[in-house]
């Protein structure tokens, strides 16, 4: 048996899995390059409980739950909520699924460990930093987002991380050449609580 000072195993199917491994609408999830860093700052593990605020299709929580963290992910969209459980149950973890929108759906939750705010951005963050979680996870794609989210962060006592992403994939072009594909580049940012 191990000790609660081992880290978890890596599942074995590994993780900042493909976007097709998800079912998810209009491309709205989560892209795995950012989705690696985004779990690596949440530190998810057993014993942790990990938001996943604004959810969509639950890839980031349920990449957590397969590092053993217990996970709760907050999405307004009835239609969002149920792929996020059809997802939760195509990858054999468990992932509790509050429907309602943040922040007054965070309101009698347990307290996280540590919160990924995915959808609902700035606006949803007083309400997260209030329940003083040790790390905060932002994801914004508005650069005109990304100056408030880190002062309402440092406001509230946590350092704040930030690195902008963008990948560039492989895609075939006609007679067998090879190009990039630009993703959309994404702003991370990582609140520490102080």
């Amino acid at each position: 048996m191990r000790s609660d000072n081992q880290p978890a195993a890596a599942p074995a199917g590994g993780w900042a899995l493909p976007e097709g491994r998800y079912a998810h609408r209009d491309s709205m999830i989560t892209k795995s390059e950012v989705r690696a860093l985004v779990v690596a700052r949440l530190r998810p593990r057993l014993g942790r409980l990990i938001w996943d605020v604004g959810a969509g299709s639950g890839s980031v929580g349920i990449e957590c739950a397969l590092l053993g963290a217990a996970v709760l992910a907050v999405e307004q969209d009835a239609a969002s909520a149920a792929t996020i459980r059809a997802n939760a149950t195509a990858h054999a973890v468990t992932v509790r699924v509050v429907v309602g929108r943040a922040p007054a759906a965070l309101a009698g939750l347990p307290e996280p460990d540590a919160v990924f705010v995915g959808g609902g951005g700035v606006d949803v963050l007083p309400a997260v930093m209030a329940r003083r979680p040790e790390r905060v996870v932002l994801t914004l794609a508005a650069l005109d987002r990304v100056a408030p989210a880190v002062g309402l962060l440092r406001a509230a006592g946590y350092a704040v991380e930030g690195s902008q992403l963008s990948a560039a994939r492989l895609a075939d072009l006609p007679g067998g050449s090879i190009r990039l594909a630009a993703t959309n580049p994404v702003v991370v940012l990582t609140g520490e609580r102080q």
